[in-house]
């Protein structure tokens, strides 16, 4: 298990899952790998347990929150604009974007991750968002190619939609990004 040796100065863990990697980590959190690995007195090489405590910021926190924005530590706030889009339309698009072939599992994963609500923010540090959950800090880079430039823009659903069938995509035709320990097609 790290320990990390900034312990008391640090102001944010995040609880390793399956599959965590350093990298994975400091790209989940925005963080530089060097920084994760600094902050937790590790290298690329110590191995990381389920349930360790990970020091991802010695940062102090924010001193306000709001209902309405999403904070990421690389990102303005983001204003959550209200949900327009209905259910109906939702699966509409959904249906339209991905093939037949893989619409029943987009359709799953887009009602587990936001209930079919555009408008979702959820994840550790509110750090994905709408249908797909869509994490754009990790993803801004490639978003761009889409037409994807501010994280606002995955509150809309066909952008969202588009958005997550081009990571499908880019990851061989895996639905790897939206795994949990039950659910693997």
């Amino acid at each position: 298990m790290p320990t990390s040796v900034r312990a008391a100065t640090c102001s944010s863990f995040h609880t390793a899952k399956a599959n965590d990697s350093w990298t994975r980590i400091a790209a989940r959190f925005d963080v530089s790998l060097k920084k994760v690995l600094t902050l937790n007195n590790a290298r690329q090489s110590t191995k990381i347990m389920i349930g360790d405590q990970i020091c991802i910021s010695d940062a102090p926190p924010p001193t306000t929150t709001t209902t309405t924005t999403a904070t990421t530590t690389s990102q303005p706030p983001i204003v959550v604009p209200k949900a327009t889009t209905k259910r109906n339309e939702v699966i509409a698009i959904i249906r339209e974007i991905w093939p037949d072939e893989y619409e029943e599992n987009a359709l799953f994963v887009a009602q587990r991750e936001s209930n079919f609500v555009p408008t979702v923010i959820g994840g550790t540090n509110n750090c994905c968002i709408g249908l797909f959950q869509m994490f754009y800090s990790v993803h801004k880079a490639w978003l761009v190619d889409i037409g994807i430039t501010e994280p606002s823009q995955l509150f809309d659903a066909r952008l969202n939609t588009l958005a997550a069938f081009t990571l499908f995509k880019r990851n061989g035709k895996s639905w790897k990004p939206w795994w949990t320990s039950s659910w693997r097609p």
